[in-house]
């Protein structure tokens, strides 16, 4: 009952939309846009959206779309917003609720219909046509909170696990994953569900949402996993690219490269380059980035010290820890959890 009456409210046209579909209209028809630049009842950026999508900035950071202490958004795709490419530095899930949609890369067009879901990696350039009553919803990730989320689906090898685990770390990535989910009211009520959550904007509502997205991963994944379309990448992948880069990930905090040449039976000279080929960077590179980004997490959901991070992440002293923090981030550990508050 509650999913019919979510669905009820998102089919109904704010003004906002309204007046995105008056300019499209318009420009169908030939007809002169001045009267519109004067309406005072619009917003101003959305006037200037509407009118000057040129003037749009094509790349979105998450302080665009996260309000403070918000890890996962949850938002209707204007309807006749006008086209425009983009890209931005957190995940983004499309879900066609009904009717259809054009999902527009730098390299092919997809259309998506009613069920179905497109998961975009990070900086993929993209844009979305919506141009009639249909409803697609965007669920945006943060990076960082991503983590989070990631470490909770990594142990299996799924299709969402391999990847996020390949825009995370591989030098070649997967552009999106595409899910044909149809009439499945599980996948669409747990989409639905999360949306709802959001409108509680509450000390709770948040954490809830994040649960809910780590059970919708893998209900897709059990329903679905065995249909997703893959588009080719750029270059060629070993049987091993995933099983080391899961490995090292499960074992960071005490991992060598030694341990990983023992594991896979291959030099350590020949791991190293193999390694440098999957992710563009040395071992060592790679180590550090992944401790980083769980000390990262740990700062920003827990209230650990930056000693018991530091150890928790396998840094023999936290001296290290915060030089190599401050070097990557600009700005140390304790500077960075403060900001977050």
């Amino acid at each position: 009952m509650l999913e019919k009456r979510c669905i009820e409210e998102l089919k109904k046209w704010d003004e906002d939309e309204k007046f995105y579909r008056e300019v499209w209209q318009r420009r169908k028809k030939g007809e002169p846009l001045d009267p519109l630049y004067e309406r005072e009842d619009i917003d101003p950026e959305v006037r200037e959206w509407a009118l000057d999508p040129d003037t749009m900035d094509p790349y979105k950071t998450e302080e665009t779309f996260f309000a403070n202490g918000r890890n996962v958004t949850l938002v209707k795709h204007p309807r006749y917003l006008p086209f425009f490419t983009h890209r931005h530095a957190f995940f983004e899930i499309l879900y066609v609720l009904s009717g259809h949609c054009r999902e527009v890369t730098s390299d092919r067009q997809v259309e998506l219909k009613e069920g179905d879901l497109c998961i975009l990696a990070l900086n993929v350039t993209h844009g979305i046509e919506v141009f009639d009553d249909s409803i697609v919803l965007n669920i945006l990730i943060r990076y960082s909170t991503f983590m989070d989320i990631f470490y909770n689906i990594i142990r299996d090898k799924s299709q969402i696990a391999v990847f996020f685990l390949g825009n995370l770390f591989e030098k070649d990535k997967t552009r999106y994953l595409l899910y044909h989910t149809s009439e499945d009211e599980v996948i669409r009520n747990y989409i639905l569900d999360m949306y709802m959550e959001q409108m509680h904007m509450d000390d709770y509502s948040d954490r809830i949402i994040c649960s809910l997205l780590t059970i919708f991963f893998t209900q897709l994944t059990r329903r679905h996993g065995m249909t997703v379309e893959i588009p080719e990448k750029a270059g060629r992948k070993t049987e091993y690219d995933d099983e080391i880069l899961n490995y090292i990930i499960q074992n960071y905090n005490t991992v060598t490269l030694g341990d990983v040449a023992s594991r896979f039976h291959f030099s350590e000279p020949y791991c190293s380059k193999l390694i440098a080929g999957i992710t563009g960077t040395s071992f060592s590179e790679l180590l550090t980035r992944i401790r980083l980004q769980n000390g990262e997490n740990m700062l920003a959901h827990t209230q650990m010290s930056i000693a018991d991070i530091s150890e928790k992440i396998g840094y023999k002293n936290p001296e290290t820890f915060v030089r190599s923090f401050s070097r990557n981030y600009h700005m140390t550990p304790s500077q960075y959890r403060k900001s977050l508050s």
